[in-house]
């Protein structure tokens, strides 16, 4: 398989993807990995394609695989992080988003992540931080609007969480 064929292979995986078909982009992917078994790349999509089928074991082992074949950035990591919460393993979910955003710390994704690991504990001073550090880095992140805004309606902060929906709905109109 060539440089070509790789990236044709990750096309059609990718187009298998937006339409949720995610067996199929499975096939296609572990396809590619016999033909290039070492590239950290094929690891990471297989990884999201196995996370997207609620295959969430596999989908670790194979964020792992990237991870030790070279494949360590923060992209790698938060996605790691979604799959360790989705397996309900909070603690592997915060070391995660942590290496992301050691790797990277403008990682806006993986601070919002963070945030959501406490907002779903309960602890919403925490998410808080996590939501606004977010921001910090990419104020046009609907998500962290919408996690925000639900955080400050949890702490009482009734006019810092009108401000949020009203930021959250700016960005959904756009």
């Amino acid at each position: 398989m060539s440089n070509s064929n790789l990236e044709s292979g990750f096309k059609e995986a990718d187009r298998f993807l937006q339409l949720r078909n995610y067996s199929s982009a499975v096939k296609t992917l572990i396809k590619i990995k016999k033909q290039y078994p070492d590239e950290p790349l094929v690891n990471f999509n297989l990884g999201i394609a196995y996370y997207k089928a609620g295959e969430i074991i596999k989908s670790i082992y194979s964020l792992e695989e990237a991870v030790r074949q070279g494949g360590d950035n923060s992209e790698v990591y938060n996605q790691l992080g979604l799959a360790c919460d989705k397996n309900n393993d909070i603690s592997g979910a915060r070391a995660y988003y942590k290496k992301a955003l050691e790797q990277n710390p403008f990682c806006s994704m993986a601070w919002n992540n963070m945030g959501v690991s406490y907002f779903l504990e309960g602890d919403f001073f925490s998410a808080r931080f996590y939501f606004e550090k977010a921001l910090e880095i990419n104020e046009m992140d609907p998500d962290a609007w919408f996690n925000l805004r639900d955080t400050c309606t949890e702490l009482g902060l009734v006019d810092e969480a009108d401000e949020a929906d009203i930021k959250y709905r700016e960005l959904l109109r756009h």
